[in-house]
């Protein structure tokens, strides 16, 4: 019985300072570059811009609806974690604008 007590406490002493030795991602600046379609009216427009800002650490948003391209700036890392692709993919799904791809370039340590 005092070895299962001796290995259970073992166990959850290892489990503690696994848990606190995770490292946090350091804090960037990130843009992302939406290649779109199915882009036809100014109403698609202003509502994926004016939702895409709202999503949380997102700083800045256009579309440029003649080329079909959507820049975001994203504050990422440490306590703001990543942007949400599946929000972003909500977003341009409300507004009937379809995802071709996206490209994501760190600007900023």
């Amino acid at each position: 019985m005092k070895r299962h007590i001796l290995l259970l406490f073992a166990f959850l002493i290892a489990s503690v300072i696994s848990i606190s030795a995770q490292e946090i991602a350091e804090e960037r600046i990130t843009k992302y570059v939406f290649k779109l379609n199915k882009i036809k009216h100014q109403v698609q427009v202003d509502g994926v811009v004016t939702k895409t800002k709202l999503v949380d650490n997102v700083s800045n948003c256009k579309l440029d609806w003649l080329n079909y391209q959507m820049e975001i700036i994203v504050k990422e890392g440490g306590e703001f974690g990543s942007l949400s692709l599946e929000k972003i993919k909500a977003i341009l799904i409300e507004n009937n604008v379809d995802l071709v791809k996206f490209t994501k370039e760190t600007i900023s340590k």
